[in-house]
């Protein structure tokens, strides 16, 4: 697609905004910039609001992930023909390496970390980009000479994108920004975006013991390659507690340093990836030993009176924090809420783990979970003003060896983002410990 002297509108104005705008005036556009809350930044044109009129000047309009299909520009430029991409396509256009994408509701971040990692390992140069928090026209901006780009594709990301990567990587599905889509096959026909363009040169690593995902093999051409947890399905799987490569054994599951059966599907597909690409498998061990998980997912801060805590702070959704349930031995104080994103809670109550022993509800849905919790008959619950007063409390508590914070909610309410939760719950906890010093 040719830029030059094309009229275009950038919506969105923070990091994937940034690097979408920049990149397009380099390709000699005539850059135009909106966003709801930012006005003005160093360098860039910005307008008000346009109206159907102002529109219609446009060639195309680049969307940012956080932009809703419902927002009026996009209403505008639907209605008045403009096309409409996303970053994540833009910045696609002009990579000239191997792309390697991954989506799914839970997992995302962990899986692309570590691909990269493998990729490393293995000599080549690659780099880890997308919804992992570094845009992919960030990417062609630096200019770097990649064998791979890794990138974690959120359904966001895919609404406004057609992409045809040379591997496709479907994790898992379950409800997820129900805020966003008016039901849930919107949100699987938007992740199956990813697969759908590919054809019988490119391969699709799918979860085969997900019964969503397993559709999506009847909507690529892609070579289709399952992984499971509980067999041999692909060159790498694990067989009588050991990672195997065909008929191979790499090394002892105990040599992973991650928690959870999640984690080694996460590994599986990791491994799986490397496979296809031709990696020796003589590498893949030393993944293996030496991955730990990225902050804020189920990750260990510290023990304090026989109670480990654990910050879940990406646990977004009701999906990951089962996974985070179901990854501690133990009984467990669990922190939930936040900013709510139009799950059912009654569902998660009713099925609730017997290893929850208590809940601590704090934040923005705090009383929707509670009144969940109550329509369904389970009483080990109350709700606290704050993430500190919650963790103080579960600090007492008696029939808990684990405080997890897996909030099945976004942070909006209180926090820029999941990140600065996950810290203010480590601050609560080193608060303890340094009170119990004194």
């Amino acid at each position: 697609m040719v830029f030059e002297n094309k009229k275009v509108l950038v919506v969105g104005m923070k990091a994937s905004g940034i690097s979408a705008a920049t990149l397009l005036s380099g390709l000699g556009a005539n850059v135009y910039c909106y966003d709801d809350a930012i006005k003005k930044l160093s360098g860039f044109n910005f307008i008000g609001l346009p109206d159907d009129d102002m529109i219609k000047n446009f060639s195309l309009v680049v969307v940012s992930p956080s932009i809703p299909p419902k927002h009026p520009v996009i209403l505008s430029a639907k209605k008045n023909g403009v096309r409409i991409i996303g970053e994540l396509e833009l910045g696609c256009m002009f990579l000239k390496c191997p792309q390697i994408m991954v989506t799914g509701t839970n997992g995302k971040t962990t899986v692309v970390s570590m691909i990269e990692k493998l990729l490393l390992l293995a000599g080549y140069k690659a780099k880890a980009a997308g919804n992992i928090g570094y845009p992919v026209s960030q990417l062609v901006l630096d200019g770097t000479n990649l064998d791979y780009a890794v990138i974690e594709v959120s359904s966001f990301q895919l609404e406004y994108a057609s992409v045809k990567p040379d591997v496709s990587v479907i994790l898992n599905l379950a409800p997820d920004h129900m805020d966003r889509y008016a039901q849930y096959d919107d949100y699987v026909a938007t992740k199956r975006k990813i697969c759908e363009n590919q054809d019988e040169t490119q391969y699709l690593i799918f979860n085969n013991d997900d019964g969503a995902a397993r559709e999506f093999v009847r909507h690529t051409r892609a070579k289709s390659i399952p992984v499971s947890i509980g067999g041999k399905l692909s060159k790498v799987y694990i067989k009588d507690g050991f990672f195997m490569y065909e008929d191979k054994a790499l090394c002892s599951v105990k040599c992973c340093k991650l928690r959870g059966e999640h984690n080694r599907f996460n590994m599986l597909v990791a491994l799986n990836v490397g496979a296809i690409l031709g990696i020796r498998s003589d590498i893949f061990p030393n993944l293996i030993k030496t991955y730990t998980l990225l902050p804020n997912r189920i990750e260990y801060v510290t023990t304090l009176d026989g109670k480990s805590y654990y910050n879940d702070s990406k646990g977004t959704n009701i999906h990951a924090c089962r996974f985070a349930i179901e990854s501690l031995d133990g009984n467990i104080g669990l922190i939930m809420g936040g900013s709510d994103k139009n799950e059912d809670f009654c569902e998660f109550f009713e099925n609730i783990n017997s290893k929850v022993k208590y809940i601590a509800v704090t934040g923005g849905n705090a009383e929707k979970i509670y009144n969940s919790a109550m329509k369904m008959g389970y009483g080990d619950i109350d709700i606290f003003d704050s993430l500190q007063d919650a963790v103080n409390y579960l600090s007492k508590k008696n029939n808990i060896s684990n405080v997890l914070l897996s909030p099945c909610c976004a942070s909006f309410d209180r926090y820029k983002n999941y990140a600065e939760r996950g810290e203010k719950f480590k601050e609560a906890v080193y608060a303890i410990k340094i009170k119990n010093k004194d």
